[in-house]
């Protein structure tokens, strides 16, 4: 028990103040970005749409926040990360807060994808952020801390929501969304500086590195490719799983919202030590490769044990563990392969991957369920995870005499 409270102790120890004041930030933003979780409950039971149309709501939130990766890498390279994490934070909180008013099925496509591309601009320029404020040495596990912060918001907003949700509506949750993103935005701005990385390179150095781009980095475009088909399975834990829970396992609200927290709390519980301890052991590819499997056995375990509510909890303990070992390890690789000039690039072609999958995934999920019903849809998902599992296995080989070579060189 001492060992491991040690360990626990260590996992957090040596991080900056700023990157721990960011991930506070970070925490009062995710408390409210839950309302996304629960639209497609929203958008069925209160306005009567289909599930295919659901599905064509969803997809144009996922065209949003691709493009609002995008921009938000470039924006993020030209007037810094400071800027657009700000300005992302407060506009979206007013068009989350407008989402009271939109009841039609073309409004909602539209403030869909307007929610999505202004909100998804901040995440290349906070994971830019992150060396700067946590340190290249430390980034791995202030990733982590970052990551702890957004899933710990997550669960407690998730039982917020819950309660929200089942006693004053789910137009609540707009207005909880919108606030906490205000609120994160002008705590950004009163307690963090606009600081600048600093380079030992000389400038001829960084003058090439200017030139050097994320898309002709051809393992890293592989390494987001299977990520996106990973993101298409762990999304459906967004989009057809709350259905799921709500039509087959007959879950309430307060329920779905208790075992949503589940999530996040025990990622709060246990991502910092085993961080600490997978980031030091070599072979990273293939422990991201180990997080993948686990997310896809996480919803094909229903097909193998059953529909019911012991093995949704023990799909959500796979899945949090998967997303454990999976995420803060695969964003790390990418700040770890950018520089000062390009950073915001590599980390908006990684925020694309999760929001093209945001697009594709919504559209086959609900179109499965509906033609042909929720065990098809694990079996498919099942199938994609082997794919980018094996995927990742093939890449993992070279990145591995990468680092072998620069250990060597160094």
């Amino acid at each position: 028990m001492q060992s491991i409270l040690q360990l626990y102790i260590k996992s957090f120890s040596g991080l900056s103040k700023d990157i721990w004041l960011l991930s506070f930030i970070t925490l009062i933003n995710r408390i409210g970005t839950v309302v996304f979780i629960f639209l497609s409950i929203y958008l069925s039971e209160e306005l009567g749409f289909s599930k295919k149309q659901i599905g064509v709501v969803m997809a144009f939130h996922g065209v949003g926040s691709a493009a609002g990766a995008f921009i938000g890498g470039w924006l993020t390279d030209r007037i810094g990360y400071y800027r657009v994490i700000f300005w992302s934070l407060i506009i979206v909180g007013f068009l989350y807060m407008s989402l009271y008013l939109v009841e039609s099925f073309f409004m909602f496509c539209v403030m869909g994808f307007l929610t999505s591309l202004v909100g998804d601009a901040f995440r290349p320029a906070g994971m830019a952020s992150i060396t700067i404020y946590g340190g290249e040495e430390l980034q791995t596990r202030s990733m982590s801390l970052y990551r702890l912060a957004i899933n710990l918001g997550f669960g407690l907003g998730m039982g917020i929501a819950g309660l929200l949700s089942g006693r004053l509506g789910y137009e609540s949750l707009f207005f909880l969304d919108g606030g906490t993103c205000i609120v994160a935005g002008f705590f950004f701005i009163l307690l963090l500086e606009n600081k600048k990385e600093v380079s030992e390179k000389s400038k001829e150095e960084n003058v090439k590195e200017i030139k050097y781009s994320a898309y002709r980095d051809y393992w890293f475009v592989a390494f987001v490719l299977l990520l996106m088909i990973n993101a298409m399975v762990f999304i459906q834990l967004f989009y057809t799983f709350p259905l799921f829970c709500k039509e087959v396992l007959m879950m309430t609200e307060e329920g779905y919202g208790a075992l949503m927290s589940y999530n996040g709390l025990l990622i709060f519980a246990i991502e910092m030590p085993m961080i600490y301890v997978i980031a030091k052991r070599k072979d990273q590819v293939g422990w991201i490769a180990l997080g993948v499997a686990l997310i896809g056995l996480s919803f094909l375990i229903f097909n193998i044990f059953g529909f019911t509510i012991i093995v949704a909890i023990v799909s959500m303990t796979l899945v949090s563990v998967g997303e454990i070992i999976n995420f803060p390890l695969a964003s790390s690789i990418g700040l770890s392969r950018s520089n000062a000039n390009n950073r915001g690039q590599y980390m908006g072609l990684y925020s694309m991957c999760f929001s093209i999958g945001l697009v594709i995934a919504p559209l086959f999920g609900f179109w499965i369920v509906e033609e042909y019903g929720y065990r098809e849809l694990w079996y498919f998902l099942g199938i994609l995870a082997t794919i980018s599992t094996g995927g990742l296995m093939v890449l993992r080989e070279k990145y591995n005499k990468e680092q072998a070579r620069l250990v060597i060189e160094n």
